[in-house]
C-alpha cells in the first residue's frame, strides 16, 4: 500500500529511543522529510543502523534537543509549527514507591510528559488548522489503561495527556486533523532488554517467559510494528481515526 507520505514533513520527538528511531526509519522509507530530536546523536545513529536507515539521508535532520526543557522547546518551535505530522514522545520517569516521592517528583513528571507534549501540540495546531490538514500522534503507554506496580509517576502524567488528547480531538475547531495516542505494551527495546538483564542471570529466562505469558499473541512487539501503525494513522487512509487511544500490545489485558 502506498501511504502517500512522500515529501510530508514529520517531526519526531525522542528519536534516540527504539520506538522513535523505528518511526524515523519507517517514514524515511515512505519518502517523508523528518526532523528528529534526540539527547544523544550517537545513540540515534546506532539505532538507525539497527533499523536499516541511513543517518546521512538527505531527508533527515537530527536536532540535539531536550524537549522536556521549555527553552529547548522554543528553539524547535518553528520546525514544529511547519510540520505536517507531529509525533510526541517522552521517556517515562523511574519506577518506585509513590509514598517516597516528593511534590517536585510529581511536578517534574507532569512537566516532562504532559506539559511538554501539550506545548508541542499547541505549536503545531494553528498551521494545521489553517491548512485543514495534519496528524498528531502521542506515544504513550498501555499503563494508562492497565496501571502497573510502581509506575504511578508515569501513569498519572500519561493519563492526563490522554484526557487532553481526547478533549481536543472532540472539538469541531480542527477539521481535517486527526489526533490520537498509541499505547504500546512490551516491545523488544533496549529498556526491556536492560530490565531483563538487571536480574540474576539464572532468573532472566524465567522472567522473560512470565512476561510472554501475559501476551496472547505469544511474542514481544517489534518497534517496526509500532512504526508502521504510526505511518498508517498519519496517512490519508488513517485520517478518519481520531480521538482514540490505540493499544498495540498483543492483546495483553493485565
Amino acid at each position: 500500500m502506498n501511504l502517500k507520505l512522500k515529501n510530508k514533513t514529520v517531526f519526531i520527538c525522542s528519536a534516540d529511543t527504539d520506538l522513535g528511531a523505528a518511526c524515523v526509519a519507517e517514514y524515511l522509507k515512505e519518502g517523508s522529510k523528518i526532523n528528529a530530536t534526540c539527547l544523544s546523536a550517537k545513540k540515534l545513529k546506532r539505532l538507525l543502523k539497527r533499523f536499516d536507515a541511513d543517518e546521512n539521508d538527505k531527508n533527515l535532520k537530527i536536532l540535539i534537543n531536550d524537549i522536556s526543557n521549555e527553552k529547548d522547546r522554543l528553539i524547535i518551535k518553528k520546525s514544529v509549527q511547519l510540520t505536517d505530522i507531529l509525533i510526541t514522545h517522552v521517556s517515562g520517569p523511574p519506577s518506585g514507591d509513590f509514598l517516597k516521592w516528593t511534590n517536585e517528583d510529581w511536578l517534574k513528571s507532569f512537566n516532562d510528559i504532559f506539559l511538554t507534549s501539550a506545548q508541542l501540540i499547541n505549536f503545531a495546531l494553528p498551521r494545521m488548522r489553517d491548512k485543514r490538514s495534519g496528524s498528531i500522534i502521542n506515544i504513550s503507554s498501555m499503563t494508562t489503561n492497565f496501571p502497573m506496580h510502581n509506575l504511578e509517576l508515569s501513569t498519572v502524567s500519561r493519563t492526563a495527556l490522554e484526557g487532553f488528547t481526547k478533549s481536543i480531538a472532540k472539538k469541531n475547531d480542527f477539521p481535517g486533523i486527526n489526533i490520537n495516542s498509541i499505547l504500546p505494551g512490551y516491545f523488544l527495546t533496549e529498556s526491556l532488554e536492560n530490565f531483563i538483564k538487571s536480574n540474576p542471570e539464572s532468573d532472566q529466562e524465567n522472567i522473560k517467559l512470565k512476561l510472554l505469558e501475559k501476551i496472547p499473541v505469544g511474542r514481544f512487539g517489534k518497534p517496526e510494528d509500532f512504526a508502521k501503525l504510526c505511518c498508517f494513522l498519519s496517512s490519508e487512509y488513517g485520517r478518519f481515526i481520531s480521538g482514540q487511544s490505540i493499544l498495540i500490545n498483543g492483546g495483553q489485558v493485565s
